[in-house]
């Protein structure tokens, strides 16, 4: 498995977090420490670009839902986009799509966001 590499780029009040290979027992932590800093800085509006996301772990999804609740509570939001078939049957498997919002791609996540900022 390819180690998980994970870039940040800001679009105006929405943060994209591009994954890109496999997120894993591992590599999730990585992604906490990221989401943690978005929090910290009060980036509550946040979209995943899982398009080249490989494979997740329960784990990675667990921190994905605990982040998600988080910035739900400060009225921010969290989108998963571009997720493949294998990973969408993973999230579904697990029951998480009835829990994360999900996207088809990148660029509506962001609209669906960056409609939902008060400012």
């Amino acid at each position: 498995m390819r180690e998980c590499t994970i870039n940040r780029t800001a679009r105006d009040s929405v943060e994209v977090v591009t994954l890109d290979g496999a997120l894993d027992a591992y590599s999730y932590r990585r992604l906490e420490s990221v989401l943690n800093e978005l929090g910290a800085a009060e980036r509550q509006r946040v979209v995943l670009d899982c398009d080249g996301l490989t494979y997740v772990s329960s784990a990675a999804l667990g921190v994905l839902i605990g982040f998600s609740r988080r910035v739900m509570e400060k009225g921010g939001g969290l989108i998963l986009a571009g997720l493949s078939p294998k990973i969408m049957g993973i999230v579904k498997l697990l029951g998480f799509h009835k829990i994360l919002r999900i996207e088809g791609d990148v660029e509506k996540a962001v609209a669906v966001l960056a409609q939902e900022d008060p400012q």
